[in-house]
């Protein structure tokens, strides 16, 4: 027994899925499954169910996974304090709208109060950042949606609010004179984000409450960057959907329309997430209290 095989036992456990387990180890399926195999024929006990559809475990099997996950994470700890010895070095990743308009005022504030942490920030896609998280990358994060292939958790700090940017030519004022101006706004040319996008998940869940899917709309580019769209949109180009916080200001100085999403605000979460399973540093440990405190989660 060693520890590759715990972990992929431990992974195939957590994803129910052989093949999930191979993609986060960065292993192939039958060197998962040979792995698990060694464990059950050294424990001469089956640990885990196959049928073609459903995998399951077994009395024997979670008792190992129980005794796994603990060796993993002092493994884990080991690792970080011996080489992280004599730093406080924080890991954070964070997606476009928290790390404009969310983090900056939460480093200065926890900055005072734990001035010897050290700070390194990547900023990404909502998606992207919850896998760095998940593989240990970074230590936590702030990102704009959640999503279900992952064993990270989320916990909902702020919300913000995603409207229809437009040009600010009078083609567009027009649409401001009208009651409802939403059906005829998204026939118009659209710029989207890319998948990984928090906003680009909050704008499909937007479309099918409407009853919409993509293909209703004429989507004329597809963006990875936050800032170039914006340009795009200023410059004549089409349409997007947005998070408030980051047109609010072009918006006062004219040179971008905003729409609301709807008679209500349409309100996404923002999320702080990290792993449950791996083991927190004490800077990040220090932080997720920190930031609980500070936004009063419970």
């Amino acid at each position: 027994m060693d520890i590759r095989q715990l972990e992929a036992f431990v992974y195939t456990v957590k994803y129910q899925s052989f093949s999930q387990a191979a993609q986060k180890l960065y292993l192939s399926q039958p060197t998962v499954s040979a792995h698990i195999r060694s464990l059950e024929q050294e424990f001469h006990t089956q640990l885990l169910k196959r049928t073609t559809k459903t995998l399951s475990v077994t009395p024997a099997g979670m008792k190992l996974y129980q005794y796994a996950s603990e060796i993993l994470t002092l493994q884990q700890k080991a690792v970080l304090e011996l080489s992280n010895e004599g730093t406080n070095k924080l890991q954070i990743g964070v997606s476009s709208v928290p790390s404009l308009y969310v983090l900056p005022e939460l480093l200065a504030v926890y900055h005072d109060e734990f001035p010897d942490v050290t700070f390194h920030t990547t900023c990404g896609d909502s998606l992207e950042i919850i896998h760095k998280i998940d593989d240990g990358t970074c230590d936590l994060g702030l990102v704009g949606t959640t999503c279900s292939d992952t064993t990270c958790e989320f916990l909902p700090f702020a919300s913000d609010e995603l409207v229809i940017a437009t040009p600010a030519t009078p083609y567009y004022q027009a649409f401001t004179k009208q009651k409802e101006p939403l059906d005829d706004l998204l026939k118009e040319p659209f710029l989207l984000r890319e998948d990984n996008s928090g906003t680009k998940q909050e704008t499909l869940h937007f479309l099918k409450n409407r009853g919409l899917t993509l293909d209703d709309l004429n989507v004329i580019a597809i963006m990875d960057d936050a800032g170039s769209l914006k340009k795009c949109i200023k410059l004549g180009m089409g349409i997007s959907i947005l998070s408030r916080a980051t047109v609010v200001s072009d918006a006062k100085q004219g040179k971008l329309l905003i729409f609301p999403l709807g008679e209500e605000a349409f309100l996404r979460k923002l999320y702080i997430v990290y792993s449950p399973v791996r083991y927190l540093s004490e800077p990040a440990g220090q932080f997720l209290e920190f930031l609980k405190n500070y936004y009063q989660l419970s």
